[in-house]
């Protein structure tokens, strides 16, 4: 059985890095195929360096789709998920975007940040 699925509606704040470049994702598609432990997936970004969109076609496992889903069932705008994909493996983290902004030091001169 294969189906392809969009899971990112409520998934406001994710960041990618990729092959040494940065990106922010505005979804994704995967095409999910029974009993498959690697799957095809689609992410659809901008560029953090020029802001150009981009299809990252990029082949996930089953604990980085299951990973992305979980994200998405948060529903919590306020969270960002920091994702870096490099040799087939996935490391991930969450953080507060609240949080990570009142951790920003006036003394730098920038209300700008990046992860």
């Amino acid at each position: 059985m294969e189906r392809s699925e969009v899971k990112s509606d409520n998934a406001r704040n994710v960041i990618l890095s990729y092959n040494d470049k940065v990106y922010y994702v505005s979804s994704v598609n995967v095409a999910v195929k029974e009993g498959v432990d690697k799957m095809k997936a689609i992410f659809h970004v901008k560029r953090a360096s020029d802001n150009e969109q981009e299809e990252l076609d990029i082949e996930i496992n089953q604990g980085t789709y299951n990973i992305l889903i979980e994200y998405a069932k948060l529903d919590k705008l306020d969270l960002v998920m920091v994702m870096q994909i490099e040799g087939g493996n996935a490391k991930y983290c969450l953080m507060s975007e609240d949080w990570l902004q009142n951790q920003f030091s006036p003394a730098c001169g920038s209300k700008s940040y990046i992860v």
